[in-house]
Order: structure tokens, then C-alpha cells, then sequence
């Protein structure tokens, strides 16, 4: 029991890492995003983002101002008793420390904030956008690997057929039953399959090197792709596109903007503490002056962006009728490309329903020509003919079913999902 318990868990582990070895279109697409060097962007966005707000934050803190003056002090009464030596006017040296807190400044800081954020998610979303033009290379990529394959497979299966007729007329020359050259022609299409499968062995390795560029992993020539399954009701699908998200910041930004206009109109309100030191200070008689201070509360109140709010208002709302104007000229153009991809899936869905009949018709073509053959009443040319007739056939339906499957994730990129 124990030896045909490890047996079973070698056997799954093998299965396990067969599996896993295949390549799969979503890992390409995870393993591209991570490799984009553009997706350093979204990092130093968030850290600036918190930088810039942490600087806005700092407007509620005691604001300081300290200005040191040499000079003299002019123009006091004279307050010494007659018969006195007049008291000294001069001052070497007046400081003046002037603190400010601010305790509300109309929402201005909180419509910062707002702006930052908008701006930060604007900037965002314009990576995603470019994201989605990597998502389609990538998609390209892998699906003209795919159609490779298949085709590679199919050209495979046509060789080992030639190849059996070959030595099916090979014995039948020896029986003088056909004719020599009846070989040679053979042995000519089977070096045009050969060339053939040559020149699609280089395509794919091109496609691979590029793939392995874009995904930053080498992708071994002998690695098998995974044919995605699309079992998806495309009608059931909404827009999802970044793009969508980037007209709402937009709006978002244009709002806090005009909430920015908006605390503009608003009194500024804080604490405020005032002190003039002077150095020597200035004499009254028996009392000297050395400093002077003052506290409260201060409000300011600025008029001049009340001229200004009636056409702030406006340009708010035709800033936000560019952006729906902008949003509902993107959802009409895309609604268009995925029209066109519906259509065109529809278009392959009955081109394969054809492929399948057609390919059972060429095949049996083909079996009447080897009888034909066999009996004397068609040549080695005719039944090349119909052989390749089948193997095209097959081909064409290779090709459909990946455009399908093509046009099926291009939809799917250009709606969003």
C-alpha cells in the first residue's frame, strides 16, 4: 500500500508539473504588466500623491515670521522731567516675531486635497490606457503562435499521409503496377511540406522571442501554448474601459476646483500673536519701553475673487460639458469597434459550421480518388490534388478557429473586461 501510494503521488506530481509547464494566455498577459517598465509609473504617482498631500496638511501649522531691524526711532515726546538731560530716542535694534494659526481657511485645504487625489487618479488612468495597447501586442503575439501550431500539426499529419502513399506506390512500382515517377512526385510535395514547416518554424520562434521580450521570462521553443476556451456571453458585457474612469477624475478635478473657487469667497480665520522688542528700548520718563505685545483672533476676508465667481461658475460647467462630450464621443466609437467584432465573430461562427462540412466532403473526395488510383483511373497528380484540396480545407479551419478565438479577446480587451 505504501509503494502504490508513492506511485500515485509521483504520478500527480508529474501531472502537476506537465500541467503547469503549459503556457497560458493570462499568464502572459499578468507576466507583461508586471515586466511593463511603464508600471513604475503607478508607485512614484501614489508616493508624490502622499508627498503633495502632506504638504497641504502643513497649512494648518503655526505659521512664524521674525524680522530683525537696525535703525533708530525718531519723532517720540520727550517725557523727562524739566531740567533733565533729555532721554535717549535711539534704538540699536527692533525685533518684530509675528505668529499666525490658522483655525479655518474656507475649505481651501480640503478642496487641495481633493485636486491632488483627482490629479493622481487622471495620471493613473492614463498608464491603464497604454496598459490596454500592451494587452493587444500581447494577444497578437500569442495567438499567432497558436495558429502555428495548428498548422505546423496539421502540415505534420499531411506528411505522415504522403508518406504513407509513398510506400504504398513504392511497392506497387515494385510490382510494376505504377510507375516510378509516381514517387518523385511525392518526394517533391513532401519537400514543399518540409519548406513549409520550415518557414512557420521561424515565424514562431520570432513571435516567441518577441513574446519572452515583452513577458521578461525566456519562453523554451519547445513550449506548449494553451488554447484559451471563450465561454463568455458577449452580450452580458458592459464598457469597462479605463478611459471611463479617467472622465470621472476629470470631473472630479473640475470639482474641486470650483469648491477651490468657492472657499476662495470664504473669511480666513486664526489666532494671532504680535511682539516688537526693542534693543535698547525707548524712554518715558521713569519707565523705559523694551517690548510691546499683542494677541487675538484675526479674520481676513479678500473681496476680489467675488468679481471672479460669476464666470468661475461657467467655465465649471463647460469644462464639464467638454468631458461628457469627450466621454460620449468614446463610448460611440467604441460601441462601433465592438460592433464590428460582434459582427465579425458571427462571420467565423458560420464560416467553421461550413469547415466542418467541408473538410468531411474533401476528405471522402480524397478516399475516392485513392480507389481511383488504386484501380488505374486517376493519376498521382489528381490524387495530390485532392489530398492537398483536404489539407487546405483543414487549414482554413485552423485559421477560423483562431480568428475566432482572436476576435473573441479583442472584444474583450476593447470592452474592458
Amino acid at each position: 500500500m505504501k509503494i502504490k501510494s508513492i506511485l500515485i503521488l509521483n504520478f500527480l506530481l508529474l501531472f502537476a508539473s506537465i500541467t503547469e509547464a503549459q503556457l497560458s494566455l493570462d499568464s502572459c498577459q499578468a507576466k507583461a504588466y508586471a515586466n511593463y517598465p511603464l508600471i513604475q509609473q503607478f508607485d512614484l504617482i501614489e508616493q508624490s500623491k502622499e508627498l503633495t498631500i502632506s504638504n497641504v496638511n502643513k497649512a494648518y501649522l503655526p505659521n512664524l515670521d521674525l524680522n530683525l531691524i537696525g535703525g533708530i526711532i525718531s519723532g517720540m515726546p520727550n517725557l523727562s522731567p524739566p531740567g533733565t538731560e533729555e532721554s535717549g530716542t535711539k534704538a540699536n535694534l527692533i525685533s518684530v516675531l509675528q505668529v499666525n494659526q490658522l483655525i479655518w481657511d474656507g475649505g481651501i485645504t480640503k478642496a487641495s486635497k481633493a485636486m491632488v487625489s483627482a490629479n493622481s487618479d487622471i495620471e493613473k488612468a492614463d498608464i491603464q490606457v497604454n496598459l490596454y495597447a500592451l494587452k493587444d501586442r500581447v494577444n497578437n503575439l500569442y495567438f499567432g503562435v497558436l495558429l502555428i501550431d495548428e498548422q505546423l500539426k496539421q502540415l505534420d499529419l499531411l506528411l505522415e499521409s504522403l508518406e504513407r502513399n509513398k510506400t504504398r506506390v513504392e511497392l506497387a512500382v515494385e510490382n510494376g503496377t505504377a510507375f516510378s515517377s509516381d514517387i518523385d512526385e511525392l518526394q517533391v510535395e513532401m519537400i514543399n511540406v518540409n519548406q513549409r514547416k520550415v518557414e512557420m518554424t521561424h515565424n514562431r520562434d520570432a513571435y516567441v522571442q518577441m513574446l519572452s521580450a515583452m513577458i521578461g521570462e525566456e519562453i523554451s521553443k519547445s513550449e506548449n501554448f494553451e488554447r484559451p476556451l471563450f465561454n463568455t456571453t458577449i452580450d452580458s458585457l458592459s464598457i469597462n474601459r479605463p478611459e471611463l474612469s479617467k472622465f470621472e477624475n476629470q470631473r472630479m478635478l473640475i470639482e474641486a476646483q470650483a469648491k477651490m473657487n468657492k472657499s476662495a469667497l470664504m473669511p480666513k480665520v486664526g489666532l494671532l500673536g504680535f511682539g516688537v522688542f526693542l534693543t535698547p528700548g525707548v524712554d518715558f520718563g521713569a519707565s523705559t519701553l523694551n517690548n510691546m505685545m499683542l494677541a487675538g483672533l484675526s479674520v481676513s476676508w479678500s473681496l476680489s475673487p467675488l468679481y471672479k465667481n460669476g464666470n468661475n461658475k461657467k467655465i465649471t460647467q463647460l469644462n464639464l460639458q467638454r468631458i461628457q462630450n469627450q466621454e460620449e464621443t468614446f463610448l460611440f466609437n467604441t460601441n462601433l469597434e465592438l460592433n464590428q467584432s460582434q459582427m465579425e465573430l458571427g462571420k467565423y461562427g458560420a464560416l467553421l459550421k461550413n469547415d466542418n462540412e467541408i473538410v468531411t466532403l474533401k476528405g471522402k473526395i480524397k478516399e475516392a480518388y485513392n480507389v481511383k488510383y488504386d484501380n488505374g483511373v486517376a493519376t498521382m497528380s489528381d490524387l495530390l490534388d485532392k489530398t492537398m484540396d483536404e489539407n487546405l480545407a483543414k487549414q482554413d479551419r485552423i485559421m477560423h478557429e483562431i480568428q475566432y478565438l482572436m476576435t473573441a479577446y479583442k472584444y474583450l480587451t476593447k470592452s474592458g473586461n
